[in-house]
């Protein structure tokens, strides 16, 4: 006879859509309280210089956010642009149990929200064991949700068609890259960079958020978007909702780890399509061989 006493199984995993429902109700609640606000003369803190800033309403939103994933799943982890890494609560999981991380940036595009412009959203990607699942991007005041789970991915709740990656000389690229950032890191590449995607392609628009370029392009509204440097909260759920469109991503590990997930990776190039844009590239492979030189 066995006396061995059965260890407590772990709590199932939610599947991708059950976490597409928990992120999209955290979103909209964020979504309804940025709605709600005055944003004539927003205050404004600045991070690490006057490109970086932050409102009291990023850490707010980011409250509501995390308030609503601890509500729905308290074993869930979090890691948030204000608050960073929140650990998973609530009853524990055994050792070897999939672990559930919610990236969410409550404010993506910051500097416009403080301006009283209507570009910017709020973005959360679903990840089971650092593979993305599921994703929503929600623009408050553009009244557009791009969401994804194991399905197609969605705007407002009607399916994103797949569509090619438009030549470079019709190409219209979403993009700040290389930016102020690269220009300080390796400013004659900068230099470089800037001109070459100019002249290498139709159009470039900067839209001051990652993550609605990323929703734009899973949209087919312009054919590729990119980045040199660039944080898992703002790209975790427009990696996965582009990827669920038919798009393709591209990253480039800098000086970390290059076996990590994409969505943790600081420099990327994503397109619409399969097909892919040489020029960028090309240009992120000169600046991940300039970082490598570094290390």
């Amino acid at each position: 006879m066995n006396t061995t006493t059965p260890r407590p199984s772990s709590r199932p995993v939610p599947s991708p859509s059950q976490l597409l429902e928990i992120a999209t109700s955290a979103a909209h609640a964020a979504a309804e309280y940025l709605r709600s606000l005055d944003r004539d003369d927003l205050a404004r803190e600045y991070k690490t210089s006057s490109h970086d800033i932050v409102t009291e309403h990023d850490r707010a939103s980011e409250e509501i956010i995390v308030s609503e994933l601890r509500r729905l799943l308290p074993t869930c982890r979090i890691v948030g642009e204000e608050g960073g890494e929140r650990p998973a609560e609530g009853p524990a999981v055994g050792a070897d149990a999939p672990v559930v991380t919610f990236y969410v940036d409550p404010i993506d595009g910051t500097s416009n929200f403080a301006a009283g412009l209507p570009l910017f959203c709020v973005s959360i990607g679903a990840a089971v064991d650092d593979e993305m699942v599921a994703g929503v991007i929600d623009a408050p005041v553009l009244g557009q949700v791009f969401t994804a789970a194991d399905g197609p991915a969605m705007l407002n709740g009607r399916p994103l068609r797949p569509r090619s990656t438009r030549p470079a000389a019709d190409a219209l690229v979403l993009s700040g890259f290389p930016g102020q950032r690269i220009g300080k890191e390796v400013p004659d590449f900068a230099a470089r960079a800037a001109l070459a995607l100019d002249d290498g392609v139709s159009s470039v628009r900067h839209l001051g958020t990652a993550a609605l370029e990323l929703a734009y392009v899973a949209a087919g509204w312009a054919d590729a978007t990119a980045l040199g440097t660039i944080n898992s909260w703002d790209v975790a759920a427009g990696f996965h909702i582009l990827r669920r469109a038919g798009g393709s991503v591209r990253t480039w590990p800098g000086r970390t780890l290059a076996d990590r997930a994409d969505h943790l990776q600081p420099a990327y190039a994503a397109c619409t399509g399969a097909e892919r844009l040489e020029v960028l590239d090309d240009l992120l492979e000169e600046l991940q061989a300039l970082r490598a030189d570094r290390l």
